[in-house]
């Protein structure tokens, strides 16, 4: 019996890259075999350094060339993790990517959703819900995973010393460390049966900025004190520095009815520790562990 091989697309993201971390020592016990898929050259330089097989994969050539395009990146695989781009194009992304992995007898597919009410009526938050409706309705084993708001994106928001930037205002949004994301997406990938056809919510803990901003005078010795700034301030940002104006326009939406109460997380659950078998990373566990990254 050949050995179970797993495709990690997205593998040069965060959350593709603490995946690979997760998954890299059982790959070089042989369990499973790990391929990771990327397209930046600085990506695929990365991962080759690591030791592991890298296939080039820019699932928008699908558009252009048919499937066949990409279908060779899946030959050989069993089990494929999912995460695309931050952009409208990640509808056609997906469907071609659950398509070949179809095509390929691919048996499980992990997929990054986001944490949102069935009925929710954000545009991205959507977009990932109709995804998910297409690989259920594909006949592969799936896996959907929904975390909240990342804490590694804590660090974006420190302009100058002792000041954490945000945008929603006095709000308590939900979050998770990307850790916590691939080690779920690691187990699952690992041994997906008991796993099939389930989805979870990943998040730890919710928490204000003013809170946070308290939490880090605390771990740090350092004084920290939140600015809330505008949404809007966030989508000029963004799309300057060449973000996709149609998702980053989601996105201050999100900001925005955070911050008025109109958009709340959906609750906190025990999946972190249901699938991994230990505690979710708590926002003072993140913040200790990275506590060099905020002693400016």
């Amino acid at each position: 019996m050949s050995p179970v091989t797993v495709l990690v697309i997205g593998a040069g993201g965060a959350v593709g890259s603490a995946l690979i971390d997760a998954l890299l020592p059982g790959h070089r016990a042989g369990r499973p075999g790990l391929i990771a898929a990327a397209n930046r050259p600085a990506s695929v330089r990365a991962l080759c350094e690591r030791g592991i097989e890298v296939r080039t994969l820019d699932l928008d050539e699908a558009e252009a060339a048919g499937l066949g395009a990409i279908q060779q990146v899946f030959d050989g695989v069993d089990r494929t993790f999912l995460l695309t781009g931050y952009d409208v194009r990640m509808l056609a992304q997906s469907k071609a990517a659950v398509d070949a992995a179809m095509a390929a007898d691919v048996s499980h597919l992990v997929h990054v959703g986001v944490s949102a009410a069935p009925d929710t009526t954000i545009v991205h938050f959507a977009w990932h819900q109709l995804i998910e409706a297409y690989i259920e309705r594909s006949g592969l084993g799936y896996t959907h995973l929904h975390p909240a708001s990342f804490m590694q994106n804590f660090r974006l928001g420190i302009e100058k010393p002792g000041v954490l930037t945000h945008f929603v205002g006095d709000a308590r949004p939900s979050w998770v460390d990307v850790g916590d994301i691939a080690a779920v997406a690691a187990a699952v990938l690992s041994d997906p049966a008991p796993h099939d056809h389930r989805s979870y919510n990943l998040a730890a803990e919710a928490a204000s900025l003013y809170e946070i901003a308290d939490l880090l005078t605390e771990v740090t010795g350092r004084p920290w004190r939140y600015e809330p700034a505008e949404p809007q301030v966030f989508y000029e940002r963004m799309t300057a520095a060449g973000a996709d104006p149609i998702y980053m326009a989601c996105v201050r939406n999100v900001f925005e009815r955070t911050r008025n109460g109109s958009l709340t997380d959906p609750p906190i659950t025990d999946d972190i520790h249901h699938v991994t078998g230990r505690p979710a990373t708590s926002l003072r566990a993140f913040f200790q562990r990275h506590r060099n990254l905020f002693c400016l």
